[in-house]
């Protein structure tokens, strides 16, 4: 798809360094990928921070981030611990469900879980644009999950959180906290920006509070909506389509694959 070059692209494109255009495979279209960057940031020069963001995250954690593949990750996909609900949030923004009681620790890593957020919102970025709401629900999530959330897959949360993706939260929705949901806040939420913050919601099991962010018709039964869905089922079928997409994306990351990965926090 050809993109008219805009001064702002031609701006970015300007800032790009040689190691940048390393870190995108050639085979990708150059603006549309960089089109990504600007939505998040109207401004070249923060486009261009994010950027760099985005590569250094990926290159520390290579291992990781090759793994992201659609059609390998099915399995992850099926178990719907993570979902795209069909409808939007009041302010016509994408929703992402996630799900704590689907998840079976024993069988799914907390990598599998942040892995499978870093699609989800890849390809939101990639199809519907540079905002998005989260609904986490924490019923089920008690100790043997709380045990998973390592040092690095702290620092990965956290990384996810701080503006390394070209996507802004506008709303993240926190229902059914467990006790151990607290443990978690401490932690995880003492990183967040002022602003995150202002954009959390604590609903606990209110979900007419619930509902008055998220319309009742793109809120499953269970949230007290009256959708029968979980699950948007053409952006899942549009997610497996571009798997070409996603292993390009992987095979570039390990083109240097003897190189030693590094973690940067």
């Amino acid at each position: 798809m050809e993109i008219e070059t805009s001064p702002s692209l031609q701006a970015l494109r300007n800032l790009l360094s040689s190691e940048d255009l390393e870190n995108i495979p050639a085979d990708l279209n150059l603006d549309e990928y960089l089109m990504r960057f600007l939505k998040f940031k109207g401004d070249p020069q923060r486009a261009y921070e994010t950027l760099v963001k985005y590569h250094k995250f990926r290159n520390s954690d290579k291992t990781m981030f090759s793994k992201m593949c659609p059609n390998a990750m099915k399995h992850l996909i099926d178990a719907k611990i993570i979902t795209k609900l069909p409808g939007k949030d009041v302010r016509g923004n994408p929703v992402i469900l996630v799900c704590c009681k689907r998840w079976n620790e024993k069988e799914v890593s907390a990598e599998d879980i942040i892995l499978l957020v870093i699609l989800f919102l890849e390809e939101i970025i990639r199809t519907h644009g540079s905002k998005v709401s989260v609904v986490i629900d924490w019923e089920g999530y008690g100790l043997s999950k709380y045990r998973q959330l390592t040092y690095r897959n702290l620092m990965r949360s956290f990384e996810l959180a701080r503006g390394t993706f070209p996507i802004s939260y506008k709303a993240i929705h926190q229902v059914n906290q467990t006790p151990t949901f607290w443990l978690v806040s401490k932690i995880l939420f003492s990183f967040f920006s002022t602003k995150l913050k202002k954009r959390m919601h604590l609903h606990g099991n209110d979900k007419e509070s619930l509902a008055a962010h998220i319309p009742v018709s793109s809120l499953p039964t269970d949230y007290g909506g009256n959708s029968e869905e979980y699950t948007d089922a053409a952006f899942t079928d549009t997610l497996y389509k571009n798997d070409e997409y996603y292993s390009l994306l992987s095979k570039h990351l390990m083109r240097n694959s003897d190189e030693t990965e590094v973690f940067v926090s």
